[in-house]
């Protein structure tokens, strides 16, 4: 399909695709890697300086240090180099593909990071450098029209989101970071046998090389329920898997193969020009090395189906991720907790609040109702009362949990059982901070979670493809 030509739906069917698909995760591998680099000497590291090549990209502003840094992974599906040929044709295509597109948020603080995979059949407008006419098709086709540059235009309009960084990988590169690992572990609940992408497992935990981890993370209609959706939760556990073992103390007390991994991940790479010198990957490695595998959250960008294959943005839900990334704050938010130290597990739409002013500004009877309103509270009342020190949650027996709600919601007030109140009443004392931004109840155990294929994993968790 010519760029020119917009689309205003996409097929009602999946189109054709002869040739395997990428999954360029070694790019995340390669993030995991790079946090060991400060162990290495400076000569050594000057040694891997000729490794790296660069691209053109609209980045955004270098952060200072110390600043949420935000970096765009995208392996590309291209049959071009050494080695690339024996996966198949591109059915007489030009160009090259990004069948993998993560956005890496790391934190101000550096002890937390979320990688935010993009699905490739996620049907968007395209961005200028991929269509002048803004035609409707799928995401991976930015890459495939304006290159690695033109997908970073594409994400940035998606999400809102700055890009401090781009990074790209192919088959190659893949491979051979895997093999400089020693291979990684992979789990699988029964045999897998696809020829499709070459892969012959048995059931359990075995590790890769280079080659068959390539095969793990394409296969796709051997494995779970065939959907590229259902890979990418493959490739995230692959990810997880790899990190964990990159980041072990038995890779990084060994100065050979810790070479090896940094001889094959810098050769591995192309990076935009603000990431194209040694130094820059050091001192970032430096700063995110306490980062650890319990700190990285891997999720899937919500989506809603539109067909066999194709689906589109779920923006709504999404927003919320894209605010957690430009606030730099947690994703998913922390479970809320009471001053008691136990998880809020009542909804604020369940409870009734009685409200008293007990506070010396008198503006607060009018703005602390509105903004527990906001948040769900049914306010029955509202009053004043002779000034007092503490905040307080007056409730009657029994109603605790959701007492706790409310003292949350008035920053971890003073909780206190009452027989003398029938309705659990917050006083607002002078030391009131004001109504918390959100309320994050617990969820029973057990209880559906809303789209399974896009629920947060963490790169600690070890887990089997179905």
């Amino acid at each position: 399909m010519s760029p020119d030509e917009p689309v205003t739906e996409p097929p009602t069917s999946p189109l054709k695709r002869r040739w395997p698909k990428i999954v360029g995760v070694t790019a995340v591998v390669i993030a995991g890697v790079l946090v060991l680099v400060a162990a290495v000497s400076a000569f050594l590291l000057n040694r891997l300086a000729g490794n790296i090549r660069s691209f053109e990209a609209s980045t955004d502003e270098r952060p200072q240090d110390y600043e949420p840094v935000n970096l765009l992974l995208m392996g590309s599906d291209t049959r071009g180099g050494r080695g690339n040929m024996k996966y198949g044709s591109d059915d007489g295509r030009d160009g090259e593909r990004s069948d993998t597109t993560i956005l890496l948020h790391i934190s101000a603080d550096r002890s937390r990071a979320l990688a935010v995979s993009i699905p490739r059949d996620t049907w968007v407008r395209m961005p200028a450098c991929a269509s002048p006419n803004g035609a409707f098709d799928r995401f991976n086709h930015a890459f495939e029209e304006g290159g690695a540059g033109c997908t970073v235009d594409l994400v940035k309009k998606m999400t809102g989101v700055p890009i401090h960084h781009a990074v790209v990988v192919d088959f190659r590169g893949f491979k051979r970071v895997v093999d400089a690992m020693g291979g990684v572990e992979v789990c699988s609940t029964r045999p897998i046998d696809d020829k499709d992408s070459k892969l012959h497992l048995p059931a359990g935990t075995t590790i890769v090389d280079g080659e068959t981890a390539l095969g793990f993370v394409r296969v796709r209609k051997s494995v779970g329920d065939g959907s590229d959706i259902d890979r990418i939760k493959r490739q995230q556990a692959f990810l997880s898997s790899a990190i964990r073992q990159a980041t072990s103390k038995q890779l990084l007390l060994n100065p050979v193969k810790l070479y090896k991994m940094l001889d094959a991940a810098t050769g591995a790479l192309k990076v935009d020009k603000g990431l194209d010198e040694v130094s820059e990957m050091r001192d970032f490695a430096s700063s995110v090395r306490g980062i650890e595998p319990h700190d990285i959250t891997f999720v899937t960008m919500p989506f809603l189906w539109r067909n066999d294959a194709n689906i589109d943005p779920d923006r709504a839900t999404a927003r919320a991720i894209w605010k957690a990334i430009k606030n730099d704050t947690p994703w998913p938010p922390p479970v809320s907790v009471g001053p008691d130290g136990k998880k809020v597990t009542v909804p604020a739409d369940q409870i009734l609040v009685r409200v008293v002013n007990a506070s010396s500004i008198p503006s607060k009877t009018k703005t602390v109702p509105v903004r527990l309103r906001a948040l769900g509270f049914q306010v029955t009342d509202v009053s004043t009362a002779r000034t007092r020190a503490v905040t307080r949650v007056l409730y009657p027996p029994g109603q605790e949990a959701a007492a706790r709600t409310v003292a949350f919601a008035a920053g971890n007030a003073e909780l206190v059982s009452s027989p003398s109140v029938e309705v659990i009443t917050l006083q607002i004392g002078e030391d009131f901070a004001g109504v918390a931004d959100r309320i994050v109840v617990a969820k029973p155990k057990g209880a559906p979670v809303a789209n399974p294929q896009t629920k947060p994993i963490t790169a600690n968790e070890v887990i089997c493809a179905d």
